[in-house]
């Protein structure tokens, strides 16, 4: 008979594995697109406050709880050059869109520790580079309130956080930030209110700047149309590095996820394109895409024995130059033959086109 370990186990993976599995269809540009479409609307609760002056009720900071899934606030992050519209919950749904704000919390700026919530890879990934005494604006019907940065912590998913007496501020992410999976642990950034509200007419705020941009793959003209999405392969992905640049300006702009989603599209069309073997199996993905280690001959099956990890390099600007995806374990068949090893590919990147430089298998 299982033990309670053994089922909790067995849960946390199953619902490790339907998120990671869900991850393309969620975030492929579907988050920024959701945040571009909420600043672009103008909530009630922004129009109801223009019209009025506000009551001596809101001084007292008694404000009425949104209903969920509307917009309760919104947040702006300076030095991450975020700028973002908060919906009232924390459902997959809502979290897809949005930052969610807790709603067994209180409202910011009332008495108690509120509570936003978002996921790492799009709105919180560069949440750790927040430092003491950085602000953090929140607007809501009752005003727009000032915390600053206090400290951060790693905690389990499943503490409670302290409730203040004062207002303060709580921003969480699953930790790693750079995790593309379901975490065990979670990245807080405390903040404590220094400026009280403004109330009365509330300036507009800037809309987004851009739209989010979106990376698109190369693919040979018979991969076109297969389902070549995390979803659709064996395929499970541990985590997305950045190196050179700040990787700020991509994750503020939306693009994180459809470079990682077009990324592994790519890798997992090269298995497919090796497992069908032929004279050049990977004419199509590139100008003249180079093939290195595999023993001939083909067709090669390539069979993952772990997580695919994804390197990004970037330029000075946050844009990306490059792109890695490596299984660092897998089987490889090939001439009634089977080997261990490691098989990875580079993608260049040409203003919004991936292109594969090259795929190598390393026994």
């Amino acid at each position: 008979m299982r033990g309670p370990k053994s089922r909790l186990l067995g849960i946390s993976l199953i619902a490790a594995g339907a998120i990671v599995l869900a991850l393309p269809l969620l975030f492929i540009g579907y988050a920024w697109l959701g945040q571009a479409r909420l600043r672009a609307a103008a909530p009630d609760w922004k129009q109801s406050v223009r019209r009025r002056e506000v009551t001596a009720a809101l001084t007292a900071l008694t404000q009425p709880e949104p209903i969920p899934g509307a917009v309760a606030a919104d947040l702006r992050i300076p030095r991450l050059g975020l700028n973002l519209a908060v919906l009232q919950g924390t459902s997959d749904q809502i979290l897809t869109v949005a930052p969610g704000h807790e709603p067994q919390s209180v409202m910011p700026g009332s008495p108690g520790t509120a509570v936003i919530v978002a996921h790492n890879l799009t709105f919180f990934r560069n949440i750790d580079t927040l430092q003491r005494g950085d602000p953090l604006t929140v607007q809501t019907a009752a005003g727009t309130f000032t915390f600053r940065v206090t400290g951060h912590r790693i905690v389990p998913a499943d503490s409670a956080l302290p409730n203040t007496p004062q207002a303060s501020l709580a921003l969480i992410a699953c930790y790693p930030l750079n995790a593309l999976y379901l975490t065990p642990q979670r990245y807080v950034v405390f903040a404590s209110l220094t400026q009280q509200p403004h109330h009365g007419e509330l300036a507009p705020l800037p809309r987004s700047a851009a739209p989010s941009p979106t990376f698109q793959a190369t693919l040979p003209p018979a991969l076109h149309e297969v389902p070549l999405w995390l979803s659709d392969t064996n395929l499970t992905v541990s985590s997305a590095n950045f190196t050179g640049g700040s990787s700020i300006a991509l994750t503020a702009s939306g693009g994180t996820w459809s470079l990682v989603a077009q990324s592994i599209r790519m890798f997992a069309g090269t298995l497919r394109a090796l497992a069908a073997g032929g004279g050049a199996p990977l004419a199509g993905f590139g100008p003249d895409p180079s093939l290195r280690g595999l023993p001939p001959p083909g067709p090669w099956q390539i069979q993952p024995a772990a997580a695919v990890t994804i390197s990004a390099a970037l330029r000075a600007d946050g844009s990306p130059t490059a792109v890695t995806v490596a299984l660092p374990y897998a089987t490889l068949s090939a001439g009634g033959v089977k080997q261990r090893g490691s098989y990875s590919v580079t993608l260049g990147v040409t203003q919004s086109r991936l292109y594969l430089e090259s795929a190598a298998w390393h026994p």
